[in-house]
């Protein structure tokens, strides 16, 4: 007599991965006419070289790069970086390299990337990196949060390229969760959020244009009178001829917005654009950090 054997079969789940959880501390605060990093305190890979003062103004900027030795996020990655700027500080944030969201595992665990900035007033931040690039299959999230106190003054950008045009491969699976938001005091000034879903491939014209690239640059100018604020809005639209490019001006901030292909054409125009608005908003001619130079 046969027996019939029932064989079940068991789906195993996706790995669990133990990602790398990295934090940063930063603060900065007037020290002998020069801006001092007066707090530096990190838990894993991520970190700041010494700070530098290229300027030589009085109360110097200090320009400050920051490294993440791993250069991307994997599945299950996590950055915390907290920034403290004191009263009467000036700041300028930057990194060596472009940010990379590499391609998530089975079970799609997110990579993060938070930043917090608190800025006194009298203070001023320029937050400037190089872009950042969301691999495909990528499961990212990347939230960058802004308080401003008194008449505390912010230039500010996020470059962000969807996949990789120059190896052909779109963005066509994965997520991107993305949020900046600026309050001054308890206003906001800006809430952005955007969600990116399996958008950007040939086969969805609809999705972003079918464009790889998009940007946002801003600025506060709710310092400057009604009439300073128009004058700098019209002289970036007559010096910036970039197509892909837009400038509004919304409860005093100049925004700049791209969408395009091209990460070194509006690295360019934010550039130039942030030589035009440095002086009029921080009364300081702009100086790139060293390190763009390399």
């Amino acid at each position: 007599m046969s027996q019939l054997t029932q064989v079940k079969h068991s789906s195993t789940p996706a790995p669990i991965k133990q990602g790398w959880l990295a934090k940063l501390e930063l603060g900065f605060a007037p020290i002998a006419a020069k801006t001092r990093l007066t707090l530096n305190q990190s838990i894993g890979p991520l970190r700041v070289q010494r700070p530098f003062h290229p300027e030589r103004q009085a109360n110097d900027c200090c320009h400050v790069y920051l490294l993440h030795p791993p250069g991307g996020l994997v599945a299950g990655d996590q950055l915390h970086m907290n920034v403290a700027c004191a009263e009467g500080s000036k700041v300028l944030l930057t990194t060596p390299a472009s940010g990379k969201l590499y391609r998530s595992n089975l079970a799609r665990q997110q990579q993060s990337q938070q930043q917090l900035f608190h800025l006194q007033t009298n203070s001023s931040l320029e937050w400037l990196p190089p872009e950042t690039i969301v691999f495909n299959g990528a499961q990212g999230r990347l939230d960058s949060h802004f308080k401003l106190h008194g008449n505390a003054q912010l230039i500010a950008w996020e470059i962000t390229c969807l996949g990789r045009k120059a190896s052909d491969e779109d963005f066509d699976h994965g997520e991107l969760l993305q949020s900046i938001k600026v309050y001054r005091e308890q206003r906001p000034l800006l809430i952005e959020n955007t969600r990116i879903h399996n958008a950007v491939s040939a086969n969805n014209p609809a999705a972003l244009a079918s464009k790889h690239v998009y940007a946002c640059m801003l600025a506060t100018v709710d310092q400057l009178s009604e009439a300073k604020q128009t004058e700098l809005l019209e002289l970036l639209r007559e010096h910036l001829s970039c197509p892909q490019l837009g400038i509004t001006l919304v409860r005093g901030l100049i925004i700049l917005r791209y969408l395009g292909d091209q990460a070194e054409t509006v690295r360019q125009q934010f550039e130039a654009a942030w030589a035009l608005i440095r002086p009029c908003t921080l009364g300081r001619e702009a100086i790139a950090p060293r390190i763009w130079n390399t």
